[in-house]
Formats: C-alpha cells, sequence, structure tokens
C-alpha cells in the first residue's frame, strides 16, 4: 500500500469512466442464484481501520461511512474481516487457499491474483457508482479486457520525520533511514516489498528499475536493508496500534507513513512533518477483487458499491485523508482544505508526476521476498 492525501481523487482525471467493461465478462451471463439466496456470510481481506460502519469496530459516530448502506440492508453479523498486514502476506494468504469473497489489495499484485486463478471479474453493471470512478485508475484495473479490481482508495507513501528531534540537514531523503545517529527512533514498515522500492530510490534506482531489479541491484538493495535493519526501534505492523502511539509519544522520531499519520499529529500540535524525498515519494492506490469461488456474488457487488459510492468515497477523503477514486468530488466538499493543498492534492496527474513512483508489479517477486527473508535473518 501499500495503506493517501484529504481529497485524493477531488481533481484526479476527468469525471466519469472509460466504460463497463465488466457488463459483458464471462461472470455476468453465467448461472446464479438471486442475491436472497446466497448464503449473505462476506469474508473480506481488509486493511485495517476499512471495516464497514455499523461493524463491531466502526461504530462511533462520524467515523468512516463505508458499508453503511450495505450494513443497513442486511446487517453487519454476517461480515467477517482478516485483516491484511502487507501486500505481499495478503497475496500469501490467498495462494494458500484461504477463501474470501472481497479481497483489498493493492494495484501492484493485480497480474499476480488473476494470473493465479484466485479471482475473477467484476460484472460493473451492478455497481451503480463505477461510472463515476477516475477513469485513469479504472484502466489499470484492467486485465485481458476485464475489470478485476475496483479502484476505491490512493495516496503517497514517504518518510513522516519528528521536526523537534530531528536535524533538518539530515531530513533531505530516504537515506534518513539509514542514519545511525537517530538508531533507535527509526521504524520502517515490515512490507517486504515497499522496503526494497525505498532502498531501490535510496540507491537511485528510480523510474521502471524501482519494481524491476537486476539481479546486481536486489543484492545491492538486501546489502543496504541489511545495514539499515539494526537501526530500526521496531518494524510496524499495524498503523494504528504500532505506528501511532510511538510516533505521538516520541519512542520513534523517523518513520515510513501514509500521509494520515501526519494529519493526526497536527490535529494534537505535534511537531510533525511529512518528508518530499529528494529522490520522489511512493505512490499507490488499492481496491476491491472479488474471489474466484465465492458464493455471495450479487452481495459482493452490493457490498463495494457502498464503499464506492459518493457518500462513502468522500467520507474516505474527510476522515482518512487518503485521496478516493471517485472524480466527482468536489473541492468544496472536502472538511480541510490546507490539508489538500499541502500534500498538492487536486493535481490530476499527481500519481504519474516526475516526483511520484507509483508501485507497480514485480516480475521477480518471489526472489524480493526471498531477499527479504534474508535481511530479516541478518539481525541473527
Amino acid at each position: 500500500m501499500g495503506a493517501a492525501g484529504l481529497g485524493g481523487a477531488v481533481l484526479l482525471g476527468a469525471c466519469g469512466s472509460s466504460g463497463s467493461s465488466g457488463g459483458n465478462s464471462p461472470s455476468s451471463t453465467t448461472k446464479r442464484p438471486p442475491i436472497g439466496k446466497e448464503p449473505g456470510n462476506l469474508s473480506i481481506l481488509e486493511w485495517d481501520g476499512y471495516q464497514a460502519f455499523g461493524t463491531p469496530t466502526n461504530k462511533k459516530p462520524g467515523a468512516l461511512s463505508a458499508g453503511e448502506e450495505y450494513t443497513k440492508k442486511y446487517g453487519a453479523d454476517g461480515i467477517t474481516y482478516s485483516l491484511i498486514v502487507n501486500d505481499s502476506e495478503a497475496l500469501n494468504k490467498v495462494r494458500s487457499g484461504q477463501q474470501f469473497d472481497v479481497i483489498h489489495p493493492c494495484i501492484e499484485n493485480l497480474q499476480d491474483y488473476v494470473h493465479d486463478g484466485l479471482v475473477q471479474p467484476w460484472n460493473t453493471d451492478l455497481i451503480p457508482s463505477f461510472k463515476n470512478l477516475n477513469p485513469a485508475l479504472v484502466k489499470g484495473g484492467q486485465l485481458d479486457g476485464q475489470q478485476y479490481f475496483i479502484p476505491w482508495d490512493w495516496g503517497y507513501g514517504s518518510v513522516i520525520y519528528r521536526t523537534d528531534k530531528v536535524d533538518p540537514a539530515d531530513a533531505t531523503g530516504w537515506e534518513l533511514f539509514w542514519n545511525p545517529k537517530y538508531k533507535g527512533r527509526i521504524s520502517m514498515w515490515n512490507g517486504n516489498t515497499t522496503n526494497f522500492e525505498i532502498a531501490a530510490l535510496k540507491l537511485g534506482y528510480g523510474g521502471k528499475a524501482m519494481d524491476n531489479l537486476s539481479d546486481d541491484q536486489l543484492s545491492n538493495a538486501k546489502n543496504a536493508l541489511i545495514e539499515q535493519y539494526p537501526l530500526n526501534k521496531f518494524l510496524w505492523s499495524s498503523e494504528y496500534s504500532d505506528l501511532q502511539p510511538a510516533l505521538q509519544n516520541g519512542d520513534v522520531w523517523i518513520a515510513y507513513s501514509w500521509q494520515d499519520q501526519w494529519v493526526y499529529a497536527k490535529e494534537k500540535n505535534i511537531p510533525m512533518t511529512y518528508m518530499k524525498p529528494s529522490q520522489g515519494r511512493l505512490g499507490w492506490y488499492c481496491g476491491f477483487m472479488l474471489g474466484k469461488d465465492t458464493k455471495n456474488y450479487y452481495h459482493a457487488h452490493e457490498y463495494v458499491e457502498s464503499y464506492v459510492n459518493h457518500k462513502s468515497c468522500l467520507s474516505l477523503t474527510n476522515y482518512f485523508y487518503y485521496g478516493s477514486a471517485d472524480a466527482t468530488i468536489k473541492p468544496s466538499e472536502i472538511a480541510d482544505k490546507s490539508v489538500a493543498k499541502s500534500l498538492s492534492i487536486g493535481d490530476p496527474n499527481i500519481l504519474s508526476s516526475a516526483d511520484v513512483h507509483l508501485q507497480s508489479w514485480e516480475p521477480n517477486e518471489a526472489a524480493v521476498q526471498q531477499a527479504w527473508e534474508e535481511v530479516t535473518a541478518s539481525a541473527g
């Protein structure tokens, strides 16, 4: 998420989608029982914090409203969640045979899910709000002429740091993670592919090379991460139970983060900034995929509609400060204009600009995962 800015997709591209590619998919012509005959017990592979409104962890008034239309109609008791730690872990969980009706990965693993036969195309005719989604993100979710991926959230990955603890002269780029002056005050994410992308940018392997490292480049990135690994206080897995408390109480001064943590710190007057590294930020977008063997085909489509509708997308940007794929949101609907401006939100080309490196498919994913295991093993 690889799991980011207020008003994210406010002006990200023109309104309307590039077409309903899923309506004529094989999935749409297969005979299926009507929704009333489906079990209705949805199993969702999801990032923590994105659980539907009305489920046990999301009942607070004013919280993320995504999913509310679904739970009001069908109730919340039939939904169970398995939480994503990182994208590689999520993919391997599905590869291992665990069954999910809806999966919420990021775009870089689209080809893996499709080519491994783990998902099926959506019938976008069953998702009324699909027509409002950003065409560029919609197109990115297509493979072999089918809509396998319904985009929802997008944002940045970068370095967040305490300005009262870190010398500004040290805070110019990704190399800050390697500064021994801050040993024990650093926390990178427990996300193996993301850490290799960070190492790649630090070593100058930007552009397409970042996610397609040669053998020598991969070896160099691995060695750089072995050097960096002991400087971490810990690798965070949960943004809200691991990272946020450590940043706010001062245990961690420097971390990999999505930009929402900067906004939360700003609200509490904690001196913190979200870096624009000299090498460029990471960019990401995530969305929904349909489990190949789901017995809740129509329920899954209604569930996703309850996330990509206008109200839910607006709630995403105003509550979590992530961008949404809804291209019809107006700037006047965004609560905090200063945050949108400071994070360069509203630029229609923001995810393709020269200083944003969009996380993409890694053809050598297995080699990267093996190299990460060697990094973690180096700690002894």
